[in-house]
């Protein structure tokens, strides 16, 4: 952070001010909004230059320069995506006003490049900062797009079990079925039950190959299950009438944190909330008339398209690698995406993304700060390009809305497809779905599907559980009325109800004679008995549940599906919704995988396993004594720390014990949680709370750099627009053209 500075900056049209309040959170205030977008990116650089960096290499495959040969197959990956030549499209494609925003924005990146010293991390590695360019901005929103867009490997999952199993048993192990199916208002929804076609599942699992050992899964592992939360509240629940709106989005946890929190003032405009350095969109925040949250929508954006020699052409990329020879890369390309080299049955597939195609990335959620209620705030975040989103709003007449935002392909079948059957198209946005001022007055997102995305064709698929949405109406529908305080603490909930079903299942089998008869079963019954039913970090148990759902999953599946390894060693079952044929398969005596003779041994076997696992990662501490806390860490770390661990000490936050779980409201895991918690209403900043993982600055010898991290741990409340501090205060004024 530079504060109590004078700087000139080329393009202003008057004086900015950055007013800095407690916690090194600024407040940019300028004569017009084009102003205010170049102070802001003043304020984001003098705080996260090298996080900037970081995100612009990231997308563009240039992190082998930084961190050496461990980033090369991450830089060849990007590569191939070619970001770097969709930023470079996106960018002659933009409206004349959102070029603006960017010039506006990289004149104010440029000048903290120019004036300030170089980051810390650049001057231990002897590099200089490279200028910002428009195009950065860009790569930035295609790396966030591509983080949230998925890719597509259901499309090649589904085709590989169709041909390689029943009709009945691909449409049980796809199914939609979702034991905790909620509405929009997260309450029960009627949906189709998973029922199991026995007879076709025993003969498969009769006939699988025992366990194979060794590393290889065959269920996608959720370790990072990619989650957020969001929720509106009309007028009607809220303590005065006014509308309010919640928002906590899960993502990859790092020092510095993904976000960083700011507000912008301009003559008939405010707006405070976070942005993602680099880009000049706040993309969850508060105006004087609308409040805006999103989540990640599971949307059908990527298709895979068989092509032949004839479509391919070839680019070659160098990726130079520190201290290391540079690596030469050969991309195979095509009009549909990059390719991929033959699979097990020889075909070529292209990876045709949404996000490169030609005006599937734009500014346009910026529209939102200055949208004046809910109608004009749908219009806008329908019509705006960027990553799949499901977008929920609020605005200062206690109204609410939610629709969904992006570019998504009008589709032609699941795919593989033929070139002839890929799309060509969008949907129009006056074809997205949206609801406004639903009667039950509350909407509820947390990535789960809902009626109205199936309502139209192709738009997602492979949605997440919503168990996450069927708690939050759960807590709602506990009644009274809500402000601020109690959504936040909304959001804190490490409710785990998720695992109660193998609690009475573990319980059903670690029976009286059974655990007299060994000692490590007894145990493991122990601490399943004194799970309290939720993921705090004390609570004794849920390790064992945990795990032990994870080992039956494999199990089993892997059995399931032996066929579809056999034709492909790199099948993977990634259907995010399987929790339902799971328990409908455990809940059959007649359904287990072999070796075993019946399915009570297979599950006091796994019980076995998972107490082998338990004492492995955690040495000389009992199930029954062992925290959940003590194996879900923060897991926070700089990118660095592993490049230079004599500087860890400095580099990495402190790690802490860390409640939640993938299926609680607080998702969390190691290295993945709330990467902001955010309840507001709109004109009423001032009651406003924030939570970060961590503080404004990227500079680790700041006091900014992770001081926020305990009141994230403990969801306290923090106001989202903090006093000011009184004399922290920097200036920019216009340089005249002409002077140097």
């Amino acid at each position: 952070m530079v504060t109590g500075a004078v700087h000139g900056l080329r393009g202003l049209r008057a004086d900015v001010t950055i007013d800095y309040a407690a916690g090194g959170v600024p407040t940019v205030r300028a004569s017009c909004l084009s102003d205010g977008w170049a102070g802001l990116a003043h304020a984001v650089a003098a705080d996260r230059l090298f996080h900037l960096d970081l995100l612009r290499r990231g997308a563009a495959g240039r992190l082998a320069e930084l961190f050496g040969a461990s980033a090369v197959a991450q830089d060849i990956a990007q590569r191939r995506a070619g970001l770097t030549a969709a930023a470079d499209r996106a960018l002659g494609e933009l409206p004349a006003d959102q070029r603006a925003v960017l010039t506006a924005y990289t004149g104010g990146v440029n000048a903290v490049i120019a004036s300030a010293p170089p980051p810390l991390e650049l001057e231990v590695l002897g590099l200089a900062m490279e200028p910002w360019r428009p195009r950065d901005s860009l790569l930035v929103a295609l790396l966030l797009a591509q983080m949230l867009s998925g890719d597509g490997e259901h499309h090649r999952m589904r085709a590989l079990m169709a041909r390689s199993l029943s009709p009945d048993v691909v449409d049980f192990l796809l199914c939609a079925s979702d034991p905790y199916l909620v509405g929009l208002d997260g309450r029960p929804a009627d949906g189709r039950k998973a029922d199991p076609p026995v007879r076709a599942l025993r003969a498969l699992l009769a006939e699988a190959p025992g366990p194979s050992g060794g590393d290889r899964q065959v269920v996608a592992a959720d370790d990072r299950p990619w989650g957020s939360n969001a929720l509106a509240l009309a007028g009607s629940h809220t303590t005065d009438g006014r509308a309010l709106l919640a928002n906590d989005m899960h993502l990859p946890l790092g020092a510095p944190t993904l976000f960083h929190r700011a507000g912008l003032r301009w003559p008939g405009g405010r707006v405070d909330g976070v942005t993602v350095p680099g880009l000049p969109v706040f993309v969850t925040g508060v105006s004087s008339t609308l409040a805006w949250g999103a989540t990640r929508l599971a949307a059908d954006v990527v298709e895979l398209v068989e092509v032949g020699r004839a479509h391919l052409t070839t680019r070659r990329e160098r990726v130079e690698v520190l201290h290391g020879d540079p690596v030469d890369v050969e991309v195979q390309d095509s009009p549909w995406g990059p390719v991929e080299g033959p699979g097990p049955d020889g075909v070529l597939l292209a990876r045709h993304w949404v996000g490169r195609d030609p005006g599937a990335v734009d500014l346009g959620l910026g529209a939102l700060m200055t949208a004046g209620d809910v109608d004009a705030g749908t219009r806008a975040a329908r019509r705006s390009g960027g990553p799949p989103l499901n977008i929920l709003l609020a605005d200062s007449g206690g109204r609410i809305a939610w629709t969904v935002s992006g570019r998504f392909p009008v589709r032609d079948g699941a795919g593989p497809v033929t070139p002839d059957r890929a799309w060509t198209a969008h949907r129009r946005p006056q074809e997205l779905p949206h609801v406004t001022d639903p009667a039950s007055g509350r909407l509820v997102s947390a990535n789960n599907g809902v009626r109205e995305l199936s309502e139209v064709p192709g738009l997602a698929a492979n949605h997440f559980s919503a168990r996450r949405a069927a708690r939050i109406g759960e807590l709602l529908d506990a009644g009274g009325t809500w402000d601020e305080h109690r959504l936040l603490a909304l959001q804190a909930d490490t409710d785990a109800e998720f695992y109660a079903f193998y609690r009475d299942l573990a319980l059903g089998v670690l029976t009286d004679p059974v655990t007299r008869a060994d000692e490590q079963r007894g145990r493991l019954r122990e601490a399943v008995r004194a799970w309290d039913g939720t993921a705090r970090t004390d609570a004794i148990g849920l390790a064992v549940l945990v795990a032990w759902r994870e080992l039956l999953r494999e199990s089993l599946f892997a059995a399931l599906l032996s066929r579809c390894t056999a034709r492909d060693e790199g099948f993977v079952y990634c259907w995010h919704s399987h929790e339902a044929p799971l328990r409908a398969m455990l809940g059959d005596a007649s359904l287990f995988p072999p070796p075993h003779r019946d399915q009570r041994s297979f599950l006091l076997f796994e019980l076995d396993v998972c107490g082998g696992l338990l004492r492995h990662l955690a040495p000389g501490t009992g199930p029954e004594a062992l925290r959940w806390g003590a194996l879900n860490p923060t897991g926070i770390r700089h990118p660095m720390s592993r490049l230079a661990p004599e500087l860890a000490a400095l580099l990495d936050p402190p790690q802490e014990e860390m409640p939640g779980c993938p299926e609680s409201v607080c998702a969390a895991r190691p290295g993945f949680g709330p990467a902001v918690r955010l309840a507001a209403s709109p004109g009423r900043p001032a009651q406003a709370l924030l939570n970060l993982p961590g503080g404004q600055s990227g500079d680790p010898r700041s006091p900014f750099y992770s001081d926020q991290l305990t009141a994230w741990l403990t969801a306290a409340p923090r106001p989202l627009d903090p006093p000011p501090t009184g004399g922290a205060t920097t200036r920019l004024v216009p340089i005249p053209p002409g002077e140097a």
